[in-house]
């Protein structure tokens, strides 16, 4: 290529190599064919430095190219271009926490007030609170956005002095936040919302409710025969979404508008959508949608593995290897088999053998191959489901 030039498949720019032998041939043809150009000269390295200027050009308009199609734009570029796609990139949201306050006093908690876990992260009232004499049960957001954990009975040192506050614990772990979507995942949300227009009415109805503000895993599942499907026990003619997180009026409004005019809905969760119309005099007509869905059900899994030290001085991290575990983030209707998990233990250094890792889903029946999830399951994984025997050669 003598120069960078547009093709129908896009920008296409020089290497190095290319422009290096077009200054040097240009170079030659000043001076004469017996310049010295060799990488350690003078004039060869004044050859190099230009060469590497202009590819830096060439790349950062190849970037800035890049930057009008969203499947490789970046940043604020990429939150301007999915606007066209009527989405927007999901913010951080707040750990938060439930927590029992116990008083002496009828006394009401300022906005802000703080409590610090064992690990020196800070969780606060967003409002003022009244609470009675006694135990209170009060909601804590983590003062930083994004994935904050705090196990259970471990909130529990005040920052902010309130008279008449005894004591605060929190019973259960803290629900955890979400970190800003990543341009990545921005990228793969937008592709899927390219579904919406689809003739498939269940990957329609699964892009929209995908979109929706705080879903982060959802299923569709469409029974269209005249039978009841026996594997997933859904009813003839019956769509079934499982749903993890986002608001119940937005998803039942979101499942009113996408599905199909008589059929059938299967869930426990229930919700009311009315769509006022306008008759052609004016007065208003509304149609009262009564939809339903499911929330998934957490199933938790046990695990047991071996470490074998590959040096006997070198102590394996245990509590690492666990939290690796912990992070693995399973989708609904998931599987979860034994031998995929060993990749996540390797992350937690290489100074060990793993062996022996084995699940379950109940604390008694354990195997090291799969374990299989049902239709509206979601496997998770907590460090203190896991057991890890250190063996020391």
């Amino acid at each position: 290529m003598t120069k960078p030039e547009f093709t129908p498949s896009g920008i296409q720019v020089q290497t190095f190599q290319e422009i290096y032998d077009e200054l040097a041939a240009g170079y030659r043809s000043i001076y004469g064919e017996d310049i010295n150009l060799d990488p350690d000269s003078p004039d060869g390295q004044r050859v190099a430095i230009e060469a590497q200027s202009r590819l830096d050009l060439q790349s950062f308009g190849a970037l800035l190219y890049q930057q009008i199609d969203p499947d490789f734009a970046l940043g604020q570029r990429l939150n301007s271009l999915i606007k066209l796609s009527g989405i927007t990139r999901r913010p951080a949201t707040r750990s938060q926490v439930d927590v029992t306050l116990t008083t002496d006093r009828p006394l009401t908690l300022p906005a802000d007030y703080a409590v610090e876990d064992d690990l020196g992260q800070v969780w606060t009232t967003l409002s003022t609170v009244d609470v009675l004499a006694g135990a209170n049960a009060v909601t804590l957001f983590a003062e930083n956005f994004g994935a904050v954990e705090a196990d259970a009975g471990t909130v529990t040192e005040p920052v902010t002095f309130v008279i008449g506050v005894l004591s605060v614990t929190n019973p259960a772990a803290a629900t955890v936040g979400r970190d800003e979507e990543t341009d990545e995942e921005l990228r793969v949300r937008r592709n899927r919302s390219l579904q919406n227009p689809a003739t498939s009415t269940v990957g329609g109805l699964f892009t929209v409710i995908g979109n929706l503000t705080g879903v982060t895993d959802l299923a569709v599942y469409e029974n269209d025969q005249d039978t009841t499907d026996t594997e997933r026990n859904i009813p003839p003619h019956t769509i079934w979404a499982v749903v993890e997180g986002g608001a119940v009026d937005e998803i039942v409004e979101a499942i009113a508008k996408n599905k199909t005019g008589g059929t059938g809905l299967k869930g426990n969760v229930e919700g009311t959508y009315i769509e006022t119309l306008q008759k052609p005099n004016g007065d208003e007509y509304d149609i009262i949608h009564e939809m339903r869905f499911d929330r998934p059900v957490e199933v938790p899994l046990f695990i047991t593995l071996t470490v074998t030290r590959k040096v006997s001085a070198d102590p394996v991290d245990i509590e690492l290897i666990k939290q690796k575990l912990a992070d693995r983030v399973f989708g609904i209707n998931e599987n979860a088999e034994a031998s995929d998990l060993y990749e996540t233990v390797k992350k937690a250094g290489t100074n060990f053998v793993a062996t022996d890792l084995q699940v379950s889903d109940d604390n008694i029946t354990f195997t090291d191959g799969l374990i299989q999830s049902a239709p509206d399951e979601k496997f998770t994984i907590a460090t203190t489901d896991i057991t890890v025997t250190e063996i020391i050669p």
